[in-house]
């Protein structure tokens, strides 16, 4: 059995409201993040696929370098020091908070400047000079994304719904500049004029929220103290940079820009498979820095969590694997894309096995130990370059589908390798197999289908069927297996909504 938390035990310091609120205010953290970053990347979503089918795969396949190598600049920007941010238990947080903003901002603004002067190269590159104004367009992205700083407090007083209708204003406001612009004839710069008033909009209003003065406050041992947290993060972050714009460089040189598009799409949808993971690793993040040194406590969360993600990871992903022919055939036009159907998925095969335990790191980082994420890392740049491209090279798209299922198998073993030394009675493979249940039974029944059912070609409404069909077979099978945890967070949002206290407490994993 995991610990239980004493009410008795003395309000932490660094959190601005009593412990006993803290279940309330993770399992209201976990609907309001569902319910917008849900709303969120379904806005992300219908705005890629109609501008997919405005744009077509040449210019796709152009803003998926551009956009793909400024987000991961912006990822290599967020080097973890709004998590050390949260981590920390300094006395003065107005003070504290300057010095982590005044350190991202100069991160930020360095990284700017590393996308402006990296536009020619990557222009070069790819052999097309288009890209060097696309890339000079979004070169502001790293230091906008560090003016928005203001929502680390709230994140840290686990005040959710602020944080979310902050960023939620970006995509909100970008769709609705951008699929205009893209069907009045503007072309792949809707994609960056979109962004770029959202972001502006979000900035303004963070800044005009914050409970703390902006104000650059700088500490070499502050400093010192969030780098030594940070470079860890910084490595994992230049590592999906390697593979991210690998896999678009791999398959630009290997079929041109069109495959790259191709390349693009699939990352695009399959990167859907970790949103529930997100949400609920994002909203634990700050109730697993309080109970970080309570190992039962941390066990319960970490199996609590994943088995929740699994019923959003595993249906995903082999919906993908099922209904990816008709994604291309009835929406975006198999003439065009059909190239991308067996990378769609095998991506997808690929991010369900990579997203078991995939909040593990969440757990290190919280114990100021954000080291072990970095080998991690390593080991997918180097099964990535050693097994998906040159298989590319030789087999073609087949082949680079099969190097990335092997590359996910061996970060899945180094990450089993870490998780067992902190929590050594979690079992990743264990909670795998339950969580494939009731999707496997699910597919099986949709592919009886197709076998005994229909004839010939499937019809649009025979493939709506066999959607429905497939997610109502894995919510029923689903809730048989899982009625127990479902019933338990069904109670404590209830018990939340009374006040009751007492975080995550009670019953074992």
């Amino acid at each position: 059995m995991p610990e239980q938390l004493s009410p008795e035990e003395p309000i932490v310091d660094e959190l601005a409201f009593p412990r006993e609120e803290l279940r309330q205010r993770t399992v209201h953290g976990v609907i309001v993040n569902a319910l917008f970053m849900g709303g969120a990347e379904a806005i992300v979503l219908a705005q890629g696929l109609i501008v997919t089918v405005l744009l077509g795969p040449k210019n796709i396949g152009l803003y998926g370098i551009v956009t793909t190598t400024a987000m991961t600049i912006v990822a290599l920007r967020r080097v973890g020091i709004d998590e050390a941010f949260v981590q920390q238990r300094e006395q003065d947080q107005e003070e504290e908070f300057q010095r982590a903003f005044t350190l991202e901002l100069l991160v930020g603004l360095a990284f700017s400047l590393i996308l402006l002067l990296g536009a020619p190269l990557v222009a070069l590159a790819y052999g097309d000079w288009r890209l060097l104004p696309l890339m000079a367009a979004v070169s502001y992205l790293p230091t906008a994304f560090a003016l928005q700083a203001p929502t680390w407090v709230f994140f840290r007083r686990m005040d959710f719904l602020r944080v979310r209708v902050l960023q939620s204003m970006v995509p909100a406001i970008s769709f609705c500049v951008t699929v205009p612009l893209a069907a009045s004839g503007v072309g792949v710069w809707s994609l960056v004029i979109g962004p770029f008033v959202g972001s502006v909009a979000a900035v303004a209003a963070g800044v005009a929220l914050c409970p703390y003065r902006l104000r650059l406050r700088f500490d070499r041992g502050a400093q010192r103290r969030y780098l030594r947290f940070s470079w860890p993060v910084f490595v994992s972050s230049a590592a999906l940079l390697v593979v991210q714009q690998g896999q678009i460089l791999a398959f630009k040189l290997h079929g041109g820009l069109a495959a790259a598009g191709y390349i693009t799409l699939a990352f695009t949808l399959t990167r859907y498979a970790d949103r529930a993971d997100q949400i609920v690793t994002t909203t634990i993040y700050p109730a697993i820095c309080v109970v970080r040194d309570r190992i039962g406590t941390l066990l319960e969360i970490f199996v609590k969590s994943n088995r929740v993600g699994l019923m959003w990871v595993l249906p995903f992903c082999i919906g993908v694997v099922l209904f990816a022919p008709d994604l291309v055939r009835f929406v975006l036009g198999e003439a065009k894309w059909h190239p991308a159907v067996l990378l769609l998925q095998g991506l997808a095969a690929a991010a369900a096995i990579q997203q078991l335990g995939y909040n593990w790191f969440s757990f290190y980082r919280a114990r100021g130990d954000s080291t072990r994420q970095a080998v991690e890392a390593a080991v997918m740049v180097v099964t990535f370059a050693g097994l998906a491209v040159p298989a590319l090279f030789i087999w073609g798209s087949v082949g680079f589908v099969a190097g990335r299922i092997a590359s996910a198998a061996a970060v899945l073993a180094v990450r089993r390798h870490y998780v067992i030394r902190l929590l050594p009675r979690a079992r990743l493979l264990v909670l795998g197999a339950r969580g494939a249940g009731p999707v496997a039974l699910a597919a099986a029944v949709v592919l009886a289908m197709r076998a005994l059912a229909w004839q010939g070609s499937r019809t649009l409404v025979e493939a709506i069927l066999e959607v429905v069909l497939f997610v109502a077979v894995t919510a029923l099978v689903t809730w048989v297996a899982e009625r127990r945890l479902i019933a338990e967070l069904v109670d404590q949002v209830r018990a939340s909504r009374r006040g009751e206290p007492g975080l995550l407490s009670g019953a074992s994993p």
